[in-house]
This record gives structure tokens, sequence and C-alpha cells, in this order.
């Protein structure tokens, strides 16, 4: 199975630090799934400033772990600052199989 996720950004950031690197995925696991959650409420209940808020928040995480899903995440975040009537739920499904996939194959890529 290939990877979801690349570590190249990182390994460039850190010099290739293992421990920073590891650090990095921890945050990531930890943190991504309540922001997912957090976006997901702003998309059901269509608060836009929510959206922004939690796409804007992941986005850099996104970027960084080379994710396919970047640009859905650009799409969510410029939706929430606009009064586009655009349907956001494919991006943000996209968005959330992406991310929770990733978390899943991190945690098993980089057990505790």
């Amino acid at each position: 199975m290939s990877k979801r996720y690349n570590l190249d950004n990182i390994k460039v950031l850190s010099d290739n630090d293992p421990e920073f690197i590891k650090s990095m995925v921890e945050v990531f696991c930890l943190e991504i799934p309540q922001d997912l959650e957090n976006l997901a409420t702003g998309v059901v209940e269509d608060d836009r400033n929510k959206v922004h808020e939690y796409a804007h928040k992941i986005k850099p995480t996104v970027e960084m772990f080379g994710l396919s899903t970047h640009t859905d995440v650009l799409v969510l975040e410029a939706w929430g600052k606009s009064q586009d009537p655009m349907d956001i739920s494919e991006h943000f499904m996209r968005v959330q199989e992406d991310l929770q996939a990733t978390v899943k194959q991190l945690k098993e890529d980089f057990p505790q």
C-alpha cells in the first residue's frame, strides 16, 4: 500500500531529525481528529467562519505532510470567507477521508 503522506518537507525542515519527525507525527495524530470534528460541525451548521478557521488551521499541516487533499482544504478555506452558494460537502468528505486514513497510517507507521 502506498503512503498517503510524504515526510520530505518535515525531513528538510528538521534536518532529518527522527525525534522531530516523530514529534510532528504525534501532534498530527493528536490535533487533526479534533480539528476535523470542528470543521465537520462548521460544514453541518453552515458556519462559514468556523469552516474558514479550521480549514486555515489544518492547511499548513496538510501542506507539511504532502497530502493530496490540499486543494480541497483551499476550497473550504476560501468558501468560508465568501458568500459562494457552492456545495462544499464533497470537498469536505475528501478532506475527512484523507485525514482520517492518514492518521490511521501514521499511527501504524509510528507506533507509540
